[in-house]
């Protein structure tokens, strides 16, 4: 009996002590990594950020880290996957006067003025690297970028990202609803942020690739095209406002713009949400066989133009 208990007592001890060594083990590799970690001063900047993402193939991303990203170049860079690229905006010089009495660069920090968002928010480019950086070169995407860039020339954008799916399915509307449904997201950011004072519904068209692409000094763009409604009876500021725009786009290049599409015809919509505020617009950008890369350089552009217009009138 007594060289039983002697046996199981030695168990005991020895499962005591190998326990006792592992903790000590694992105790001393986080006590390691913090020393080690308070030592190291880990500044990632975006390039180092972006590089471990397109490295290791990063997935199921969130739109909050491209967010997080300081530039759009780096933004489109995380979406191509691709180290560099040329948007050729510096090529183009913006002729139209700007009223340099206005400072729209302090509204930075300041509450949103310009509200995107995408009624079709799955309206795709071309799937470009989609498979292996799993993104989704969208409308929805587009809008980030023309975020990031009017951001970059001190006017406070906010993107819509609440799903437009999600709010089609829970009134239980179809397709075909998608208007009604970004009108109540439009209304609740409008509650949310009164200072909004533009809203622009992105888009892309469904043309041929020869039909939505131009090319300047060998850079390549989406075309762009204004679409306004005629079926409610204050059109006229929306229509002056996209009049404006695309003049100020033809006026960089004629090619840039497709013009601006008035619809009243049967069928059309008619009104896409544009009797909701006068500075309402829809703008497609390119079409379905275009390129981010080329949608980045027109809403580039864009958001010149827009600044351009703004501080004319804000």
């Amino acid at each position: 009996m007594k060289v039983k208990l002697k046996g199981r007592k030695k168990v005991q001890i020895w499962g005591i002590k190998i326990l006792g060594v592992i903790i000590v083990i694992i105790s001393s590799f986080i006590l390691s990594f913090k020393l080690l970690f308070d030592k190291i001063d880990l500044k990632m900047n975006n390039t180092t950020y972006l590089n471990y993402l397109v490295n290791t193939s990063f997935g199921y991303y969130n739109m909050a880290d491209i967010t997080n990203l300081s530039s759009t170049e780096f933004l489109l860079k995380y979406s191509f996957g691709i180290k560099e690229f040329n948007s050729g905006i510096k090529d183009i010089n913006i002729s139209a006067p700007v009223n340099s009495e206005i400072e729209i660069d302090s509204n930075t920090n300041d509450e949103p003025i310009v509200y995107i968002y995408n009624s079709h928010q799955t309206e795709s480019y071309v799937k470009e690297f989609a498979e292996e950086f799993n993104i989704n070169n969208t409308v929805y995407l587009g809008s980030y970028i023309l975020k990031e860039y009017l951001n970059d020339l001190g006017i406070n954008a906010l993107v819509e990202d609440n799903s437009i799916v999600d709010v089609l399915n829970t009134n239980g509307w179809k397709y075909g609803s998608s208007y009604k449904a970004s009108r109540i997201l439009m209304e609740q950011a409008k509650k949310d942020h009164p200072s909004l004072m533009f809203f622009i519904d992105l888009h892309r068209d469904a043309g041929s690739y020869e039909k939505t692409t131009t090319e300047i000094d060998g850079i390549k763009y989406a075309k762009m095209m204004f679409v306004v409604g005629l079926k409610h009876e204050n059109y006229k500021p929306n229509l002056d406002l996209a009049n404006a725009l695309n003049e100020k786009l033809k006026a960089i290049d004629p090619s840039l713009s497709r013009g601006v599409l008035q619809k009243d015809n049967a069928g059309a919509n008619g009104i896409y949400n544009q009797d909701f505020n006068p500075n309402t617009i829809l703008i497609e950008v390119g079409g379905q066989y275009n390129y981010i890369a080329e949608v980045n350089n027109s809403l580039k552009v864009f958001a010149n133009v827009l600044h351009d217009y703004l501080k004319g009138e804000l």
